[in-house]
């Protein structure tokens, strides 16, 4: 079974009143990773941590090499769940926004390089735009040893009819869906369209000299620990290409 971990942030009051950001408040915040937790404990699965506004900190998911904490909570867990305001750089990182400067108010995917001091496999960012799809390749550094980073391309929608989209989530990846299809069919809403996409990297056999073989992909193929298969790690020096899927629903 999994061990998993979740850090939620609804409020950014502290982050507009020091002017780093205007973002405003959210709403289903807590509807959504409260569902993901507790279909997940519900299902065996154990979790490691639930942070909630100025207890999450842009440190817990940046690498040890780079003054973070990643060892002691992002990469100690299977899988982590994340949600807060989103968005990219022009080169393709990812940057998200917490509510505390512990040490620092936005975190940047160019200090990720998740797996490579423990076990993260996947990470799931519900938060708007941190992959930028014309620039995908701007994430390669975060898979070090990880398996899919699941995020959105453009908007994922805080609203009333998404409350249960982490609670669905959890459900698919139970159920025995592949990470990637658990992302994309769990975020997928009848009234809004969020805009789910998932990274992974592949080895020299799924790269195929330019012809894919998405059949070996961990995008077709990694399950949640105890729910079907999961690949191999890839350490970097295997990784021979970086592939993504993404739908809008």
């Amino acid at each position: 079974m999994a061990r998993f971990g979740v850090e939620a942030i609804r409020y950014f009051n502290h982050a507009r009143a020091a002017g780093v950001s205007t973002a405003g408040d959210l709403t289903y915040t807590f509807n959504r990773s409260n569902g993901f937790d507790a279909k997940l404990r519900s299902a065996g699965h154990a979790r490691a941590f639930y942070w909630a506004n100025t207890d999450c900190w842009e440190s817990d998911i940046r690498d040890v090499d780079q003054g973070g904490a990643d060892r002691s909570w992002v990469d100690d867990v299977d899988l982590y769940w994340q949600e807060t305001h989103g968005g990219h750089e022009a080169d393709g990182r990812a940057r998200m926004l917490y509510d505390a400067p512990r040490t620092e108010w936005r975190t940047y995917s160019n200090r990720w390089q998740l797996g490579e001091d423990w076990n993260n496999e996947w990470v799931m960012a519900y938060s708007c735009e941190t992959v930028k799809r014309d620039r995908v390749t701007g994430l390669w550094n975060i898979f070090a040893r990880m398996h899919i980073y699941c995020g959105g391309w453009g908007t994922m929608w805080d609203g009333i009819t998404t409350d249960e989209c982490g609670e669905d989530v959890a459900d698919n990846l139970t159920d025995g869906d592949t990470v990637s299809q658990a992302w994309h069919n769990g975020v997928s809403d009848w009234y809004v369209d969020n805009h789910p996409i998932t990274v992974c990297v592949g080895n020299a056999a799924t790269w195929n000299g330019g012809a894919i073989r998405w059949d070996l992909s961990t995008l077709n193929r990694d399950h949640l620990w105890g729910h079907g298969n999961v690949e191999a790690d890839l350490a970097p020096a295997q990784q021979a290409c970086i592939l993504w899927y993404w739908t809008e629903g």
